[in-house]
C-alpha cells in the first residue's frame, strides 16, 4: 500500500506541475528501423521499436527514475512464500485503443499466444522460467513460474517484447496486418507509418492516467547513420536522439548545448565466438583471441575511455556482484603460445553492422588480432541482417548484448542454454546447464549470486564471450524538453516528456 500511495503522490504533484505546458510534438531519432511489434512477428524489440513501444503501450509495472518498482497495468502484487506464484490485482477501467477492456483474461491471452508452441516465437526463449499464466478473476492474473523469482515484478517493468500488453480483439481480427497496426492500452495511438522514414504516434484522449500524456503527438524517426542522427539534433530537425557515439557524446557534454544523460545498468556488450565454426570450435583459440586484446586501450581508442571494460556478464548494476571471476587479462604472449600450441593457420570474419562505428571497431580490432598471427577480414552488413544473421548462427565472429535487466536469470538463461534459440555462441555446456537451472530454484540472494558468479568463471575460461564494455547508455535532447524518463537500457522514453514554457516549438 505504501507503494501506491508513493506512486500516486508523484503522479499527482507532476500533474500539478506540469498543467500549464500541455501540448506540442516531440521528435525521436532512434538507430533502427521499426519491422513491427507482433511478437510473433518480430521477436525483439530493438532501440528504435522499444522506443515507439512505450508510447503504444503499457506494461504491469514500471521502474521509476529511482530505480523502484511502481504500479501501471497493476496496481499490486504479491509473491507466494517460494516466489514461484506471484498474484497481480489489476487497474480497473482500462481500455484498449480499440474500445475492448483491459483485464486478466487479456493479459493471460497474451502469454499463451507467445508461448504457444505452434506460433514458434523467438520470445519464448524469455519466458522459460513461466509455467503458464491464469486468470482466476477479472482483475487478478497469477504467473506460475518454473522457479523461484524474487525479481519478477521489476522483470515486467521494461516495454520489451514479452512484456507490452496488446488488444487480444485487435491481434485477432487483423491477424497479420497487425504488426504493422499496434493497438495497446498506451498514452499514444499509431497515427501513420511511412516504412523507414517514421511513425507519427497521436496522444490517446481515454488514456486511464487522468491528465497525460502532455504531449499532441510524437514523431519516431528510424536514422540507422549515427552522423546523421547528431546532425538532425543539431539542425533542430528532431528533439531527442538514442545514441552511442563516443566523440559526439564527449563533444555534446563540453559544449552545453543538449542535455546528456547516461545511465550505467546491468550487461554487458561483447563478442560472441561460434563456437560450432572452425578455429572458434577450439578453446585455445577462442582464449587467444581474449588475450590478444587490451580493453581498456580499446575503450580509449574508440569512444575516448567512456566505455568501461567488463569482467562478467553482470556488470556493475547487476543484483549479482562477483569479486573475482578468472577473467583474462591481455598478454600478447600467452596468445601466441595458444596459437602455438594450437598449430594452425588461423583465419576469421568479424561481421560487423556496415556504418562507421561498426567499420571503427572492427578495425581496431583486426589489428590486435593481426599482432598476435590471426588474420581477421571484416563482414560488413546492414543492422537488420546483422541480427538476422546472429539469430540463424551465420557468423564466425559477431557482437551482442546482455540488456538492462532487474535479474540475469532471462538473459544468462537465453544466452547459455544448451539448445535456446537465443544461444548465439552456438555454446553448450553440461555444468552451466545445471548453474543456470539452479540459479532459478532458489530465492535465496546470497545462493543466487554464489551460482551466477560460478558461471561467470567458467565462461571466462571457456570464452564463448568476450565480454567488451558494461552497458552504459545514452540519449542527447534539448534542454527545453522535459519529463523523458531515466534511459534503462536502449529505451529513450518520452512518454511523459513535455515542453519547457520558453521552448520555440
Amino acid at each position: 500500500m505504501r507503494k501506491l500511495l508513493c506512486g500516486l503522490a508523484l503522479l499527482a504533484a507532476a500533474g500539478m506541475a506540469l498543467a500549464q505546458t500541455r501540448g506540442g510534438s516531440a521528435t525521436v531519432g532512434v538507430e533502427q528501423d521499426i519491422p513491427g511489434f507482433d511478437p510473433l512477428t518480430v521477436g525483439v524489440y530493438d532501440t528504435g521499436a522499444i522506443a515507439a513501444a512505450a508510447l503504444v503501450f503499457d506494461t504491469l509495472t514500471r521502474i521509476d527514475d529511482n530505480g523502484m518498482v511502481q504500479p501501471r497495468l497493476a496496481l499490486s502484487w504479491s509473491p507466494s512464500a517460494d516466489f514461484k506464484t506471484w498474484t497481480f490485482k489489476l487497474r480497473p477501467g482500462v481500455t484498449f485503443h480499440d474500445g475492448s477492456p483491459f483485464n486478466a483474461a487479456a493479459v493471460a491471452a497474451n502469454y499463451r499466444r507467445m508461448m504457444d508452441p505452434d506460433n514458434r516465437c523467438a520470445c519464448n526463449a524469455y519466458l522459460g522460467g513461466i509455467r503458464r499464466v491464469e486468470a482466476p478473476e477479472e482483475l487478478t492474473v497469477v504467473f506460475q513460474l518454473r522457479a523461484p523469482s524474487v525479481e519478477l515484478p521489476g522483470l515486467l517493468s521494461p516495454p520489451t517484447v514479452t512484456n507490452v500488453i496488446h488488444s487480444p480483439k485487435a491481434m485477432q481480427e487483423l491477424g497479420k496486418q497487425y504488426n504493422r497496426k499496434p493497438v495497446g492500452t498506451g498514452p499514444f495511438r499509431l497515427k501513420s507509418w511511412i516504412s523507414g522514414d517514421q511513425l507519427v504516434f497521436e496522444r490517446n484522449p481515454n488514456y486511464w492516467a487522468a491528465g497525460r500524456p502532455y504531449l499532441d503527438r510524437v514523431t519516431v524517426r528510424p536514422m540507422r547513420d549515427p552522423g546523421a542522427r547528431i546532425a538532425a539534433l543539431r539542425a533542430g530537425d528532431v528533439d531527442i536522439i538514442w545514441h552511442d557515439i563516443a566523440d559526439d557524446i564527449v563533444k555534446e557534454r563540453k559544449a552545453g548545448r543538449f542535455r546528456v544523460t547516461t545511465y550505467e545498468g546491468s550487461g554487458v556488450s561483447g563478442l560472441v565466438f561460434n563456437t560450432k565454426k572452425p578455429h572458434l570450435d577450439d578453446v585455445r583459440v577462442r582464449q587467444a583471441l581474449r588475450y590478444a586484446v587490451d580493453l581498456r586501450q580499446f575503450s580509449d581508442s574508440v569512444t575516448q575511455g567512456l566505455y568501461k571494460p567488463a569482467t562478467d556478464p553482470y556488470g556493475p548494476g547487476s543484483s549479482v556482484q562477483c569479486k573475482d571471476t578468472g577473467v583474462i587479462q591481455p598478454d600478447v604472449e600467452k596468445a601466441k603460445a595458444l596459437l602455438k600450441d594450437y598449430g594452425k593457420p588461423v583465419t576469421l570474419k568479424f561481421m560487423v553492422t556496415a556504418e562507421p562505428r561498426g567499420r571503427a571497431l572492427g578495425q581496431v580490432l583486426q589489428e590486435f588480432w593481426r599482432n598476435v598471427g590471426i588474420t581477421v577480414t571484416l563482414d560488413e552488413v546492414d543492422q537488420t541482417t546483422f541480427v538476422t544473421k546472429s539469430l540463424s548462427r551465420d557468423f564466425e565472429i559477431g557482437g551482442w548484448r546482455i540488456i538492462d535487466l532487474a535479474d540475469p536469470d532471462p538473459q544468462m538463461y537465453a544466452n547459455f542454454k544448451t539448445g535456446s534459440p537465443t544461444n548465439i555462441a552456438n555454446y553448450s555446456n553440461a555444468e552451466v546447464d545445471k548453474l543456470l537451472d539452479a540459479g532459478r530454484q532458489t530465492a535465496d540472494r546470497a545462493e543466487r549470486t554464489k551460482v551466477y558468479c560460478r558461471i561467470a568463471e567458467i565462461l571466462n575460461k571457456e570464452m564463448p564471450w568476450s565480454w567488451g564494455s558494461t552497458n552504459q547508455y545514452y540519449n542527447i535532447a534539448k534542454p527545453q524538453l522535459q519529463g523523458v524518463h531515466k534511459q534503462f537500457s536502449n529505451l529513450v522514453d518520452v512518454s511523459d516528456a513535455w515542453w519547457d514554457k520558453g521552448a520555440k516549438k
